[in-house]
């Protein structure tokens, strides 16, 4: 079965270091995906050069289906000398995913990756290689929807030593921490965030080492059909609800008239679940067939604000809460990033009634910038979206 690959890395940088020493690199082959985390020595400028330059000359060969033994050659004889230590050194991770989810894992001397299936770490045999004077690690896993494929580098590792825990964050504490995750069947994303957050907070916001996480699984492709604004021409709101009616996968309406229109011309009655009213947003609605109604401008503006905030290079423990929230951005937000793959865009393009009463300062260049925006963040997720416009 072709699975979609759900891929999430973030870092850190050393504090008071203005480059990381760690670099992950990505590159797509076909239906196959080949990631590299790279942990130069040291940090800084030094170790940001050894580790981007092994992760790129990794990615670069391996793409163009070089052996490991010629990749892991060019690798060792093209790194600088560090003049300090007079070594050419920089650890590495590199995982080869296809999309069907064989995953194969070779492992340099970085810690040993977490593999989760049904929530509990399950690891592969590991076979022990010698390649050009470098021990390696080989090993292959069947990824399944619902499994989790976790890389960090040495600095998660080493968290909070000296300041908050004795000798760091032990691979073992790591497990733990992350095999509650999974449980939830979080995007990884999420996961992610959610172990560099904690990463940094034991280093006091202060980290001692670059830092960072790499997070794979595997989720069968859901489509998320989201419908806003009226259709330019009036006589064109049958065929706007008919294409809600015949959508497959999630179906999400933003905007009250969008809605009124879909429930008018499919005789679906509307109703308003007050529950989840918040000071900053309106209400969600009820409707048979609707996975979720919401209203439309300031509502995709909180989801454009959550995702943002959730590709920022700050960690932020508030963007998470705020992602966990009950309103109706938080809900569309979690339906984006955890449950579809692909999302269908379809835009009405009238300039909206609602939008025209006295007071509402509204330009119809803003809803085309916002799903623009939109548009923009999902594909930076890694989601294909498709924009139809009416």
């Amino acid at each position: 079965m072709d699975y979609y690959m759900d891929v999430t890395h973030l870092s850190i940088n050393k504090y008071g270091e203005e480059l990381c020493g760690d670099h992950i690199e990505i590159a797509e082959n076909g239906t196959r995906k080949i990631m590299v985390l790279s942990d130069g020595l040291g940090s800084g400028v030094k170790a940001n050069i050894l580790a981007t330059l092994t992760a790129k000359i990794a990615v670069t060969m391996l793409k163009e289906d070089a052996t490991l033994e010629d990749t892991i050659e060019t690798i060792t004889s093209t790194l600088p000398v560090c003049s300090v230590r007079k070594l050419a050194y920089s650890t590495f991770t590199i995982i080869m995913a296809d999309n069907s989810g064989k995953i194969s894992i070779v492992e340099f001397d970085n810690p040993s990756y977490f593999y989760f299936r049904e929530g509990k770490l399950s690891m592969p045999h590991k076979k022990r290689r010698e390649i050009h004077g470098k021990i390696i690690y080989e090993s292959e896993i069947s990824m399944v929807p619902g499994d989790y494929l976790t890389v960090i580098s040495d600095g998660v590792v080493h968290a909070g030593v000296g300041k908050l825990l004795n000798f760091g964050w032990k691979w073992e504490n790591i497990k733990e921490f992350i095999e509650e995750l999974s449980l939830k069947r979080e995007s990884t994303n999420i996961l992610a965030h959610e172990v560099l957050g904690y990463t940094n907070v034991l280093y006091d916001l202060k980290p001692g080492d670059d830092a960072s996480v790499l997070c794979l699984s595997m989720k069968e492709k859901k489509i998320l059909n989201l419908f806003t604004g009226p259709p330019i021409h009036p006589e064109d709101d049958v065929v706007f609800a008919r294409s809600f009616m015949d959508a497959e996968g999630i179906k999400v309406i933003s905007g009250g008239t969008t809605a009124n229109i879909i429930s008018r011309e499919l005789d679906i009655p509307l109703s308003i679940d007050m529950s989840c009213i918040t000071a900053k947003l309106p209400p969600v609605a009820l409707m048979e067939g609707a996975d979720l109604v919401t209203e439309g401008v300031l509502t995709l503006g909180e989801v454009i604000s959550i995702l943002e905030g959730l590709t920022g290079d700050e960690l932020s423990e508030n963007i998470l809460k705020r992602l966990y929230s009950s309103d109706a951005a938080a809900r569309l937000s979690r339906m984006l990033l955890n449950d579809a793959t692909e999302i269908k865009l379809f835009m009405g393009t009238a300039v909206n009634p609602a939008h025209q009463e006295p007071g509402f300062s509204y330009n119809y260049n803003y809803k085309v910038n916002q799903i623009n925006r939109l548009m923009e963040l999902l594909e930076k997720y890694g989601r294909k979206v498709h924009l139809y416009t009416i």
